[in-house]
């Protein structure tokens, strides 16, 4: 059971806890596409950790969820360089 002065707490800072919330996913976000951006450069180089990588099921699914999402964003990157060439 909340108290009138609980209900009242959170109702004040329900915003900034929102905003708190909403950082803390951006940043881990972040450190999680640099952790995958380097995993999939890694795998260009190295054949090993790519066949390692290619072996198991579960991370190959993951690991070519990350092949898309990388080549999606490359395209969407070299879409907008080539309008941006194209003014």
């Amino acid at each position: 059971m909340e108290t009138p002065y609980i209900k009242n707490l959170k109702e004040k800072y329900a915003a900034s806890i929102k905003k708190a919330i909403t950082k803390e996913n951006a940043k881990l976000n972040n450190i999680y596409k640099e952790f995958s951006l380097s995993i999939f450069e890694e795998t260009q180089n190295n054949e090993v950790l790519k066949e390692m990588l290619l072996s198991h099921t579960k991370i190959n699914e993951s690991f070519q969820k990350l092949l898309t999402a990388f080549k999606q964003s490359n395209q969407a990157q070299n879409l907008e360089s080539n309008t941006k060439d194209e003014k």
